[in-house]
């Protein structure tokens, strides 16, 4: 056990540090990538993220405790792990992750098309290493995580190539932190929103409305606890404020575009039902 565990250590080591004796400043560091060539930059941060995963997975999701295996795992039923909700994070995860890495690519110097391509295979490939990590752990490979990662980077592909959606269709988790060590695996704390913003549909022409989405949501209460006996899994439909239109307007445009990808708590008015009862 041990021993897989520090020949997993020593794999990241490997994938982070430099060939050299001579030991870097962080400005060094930083001065020799920005020069390197765009595509040795995608390498290298794809790298980075292989070694990122296998550290937290070990110290975390414990990587490397066990013979590699399956999950016996479902979807969204009543009586399934975390009531499907840890399936919309791998998809959420993969759809965020692919538009982050497009937007990096981009400012490397990519064309939009190729570095929104490169994003998502990006993405699809962190991920399914991710999976493939599981594999050697406490959750186990698990075909549905696999199905929507693949469905979460190519939504977000979907999404970067057709503008017209990104205006109208913004895909949101919101999370309050409940004092779990592990926030991504935090579902308690979770909910999985599908927003359509009112101010990207051109018939709606009320300057007010505009300010307003309306909004479909998914979460899951009580999953992770011993007794688990008062298990919910929530539908709701909303009202909120579309917080990325306030602040667009107020020239907050790096902030706005976070409110694409974040629902803050709070500024909706819902009405849910229990799928459980």
């Amino acid at each position: 056990m041990r021993c897989k565990r520090l020949s997993l250590i020593f794999a990241c080591a490997l994938f982070t540090t430099p060939l050299s004796i001579t030991p870097l400043s962080a400005s060094n560091y930083y001065e020799h990538f920005s020069s390197l060539p765009k595509e040795d930059k995608v390498m290298w941060s794809n790298m980075a993220g292989v070694a990122l995963i296998s550290t937290w997975g070990i110290t975390t999701w414990d990587y490397g405790s066990q013979s590699p295996h399956m999950e016996g795992d479902a979807w969204f039923g009543k009586n399934d792990k975390h009531g499907g909700m840890d399936k919309l994070g791998h998809f959420y995860t993969n759809f965020t992750l692919s538009h982050g890495l497009s937007y990096l690519y981009q400012s490397w110097g990519y064309e939009t098309q190729r570095a929104t391509l490169l994003g998502s295979l990006s993405a699809f490939g962190l991920m399914g290493f991710m999976e493939f990590g599981d594999s050697f752990g406490g959750h186990g490979f698990s075909r549905q995580d696999f199905i929507m990662n693949t469905l979460g980077a190519i939504t977000g592909y979907i999404f970067l190539t057709r503008p017209e959606l990104t205006k109208r269709i913004d895909i949101r988790v919101e999370y309050i932190p409940g004092g779990q060590r592990d926030i991504f695996t935090d579902y308690e704390n979770m909910k999985f929103i599908v927003a359509l913003k009112l101010d990207g549909i051109q018939s709606v022409r009320n300057r007010y409305l505009k300010y307003l989405d309306l909004q479909l949501g998914y979460y899951t209460r009580h999953y992770s606890a011993e007794s688990q006996e008062n298990k919910e899994r929530n539908i709701y439909i909303a009202v909120g404020i579309n917080l990325s239109h306030v602040l667009h307007n107020m020239s907050h445009k790096k902030t706005a575009k976070f409110f694409n990808y974040y629902q803050m708590p709070y500024t909706y008015i819902d009405r849910s039902k229990n799928l459980n009862e």
